[in-house]
């Protein structure tokens, strides 16, 4: 689940866009195998920092019980957690997988500020052309609000009502 699928709730709690209301640390939630091994979550941990200039951390799932009466935990994540600061460069990376772990780094929250008030380049917030922005998200795509009134169904549900709708949207946009 994201804050899209609990939009109005969420916007009327917290508003919108995390870094443009102040957020300095953001939890980026985990992804499975085989995206944590084919470098796809560190490339979005690091990019949404990066374009965020904020720090991301982003701990991957422990052991995974397939069922509740399952004696042994799997390792469905593939470990990898890790901490990236507002720069994209990670200053903790966890490689283990064999269970819980944890993962450390510096959070040098001024040293972000600083770079905030002063980056001439790489403060990429002052340079959002909302505008564009406006114009290509003016047609939704993904439905809001999925699970405002209703928990997220299954994995085959999930597909028939969203994934097949979506992609055949797409196709109907000529996208």
């Amino acid at each position: 689940m994201s804050p899209h699928d609990l939009s109005d709730w969420w916007v009327e709690r917290y508003g919108r866009g995390l870094a443009l209301n102040g957020a300095e640390v953001v939890y980026h939630g985990s992804l499975p195998v085989p995206f944590t091994e084919n470098d796809v979550f560190e490339v979005t941990d690091r990019a949404r920092a990066l374009d965020n200039n904020m720090y991301v951390i982003a701990p991957n799932i422990g052991g995974y019980h397939l069922y509740p009466e399952s004696p042994q935990p799997i390792d469905a994540g593939g470990g990898h957690s890790m901490i990236v600061d507002h720069r994209g460069q990670i200053v903790g990376k966890q490689f283990d997988t064999s269970g819980s772990t944890f993962v450390s780094g510096v959070i040098d929250i001024e040293g972000l500020r600083s770079h905030r008030a002063s980056a001439q380049i790489s403060n990429w917030a002052k340079d959002i052309r909302a505008e564009l922005g406006q114009l290509i998200y003016e047609r939704p795509i993904y439905p809001k609000n999925r699970y405002l009134n209703r928990k997220p169904p299954h994995h085959e549900e999930f597909h028939r009502e969203v994934t097949e709708r979506q992609i055949e949207l797409l196709q109907d946009r000529a996208i």
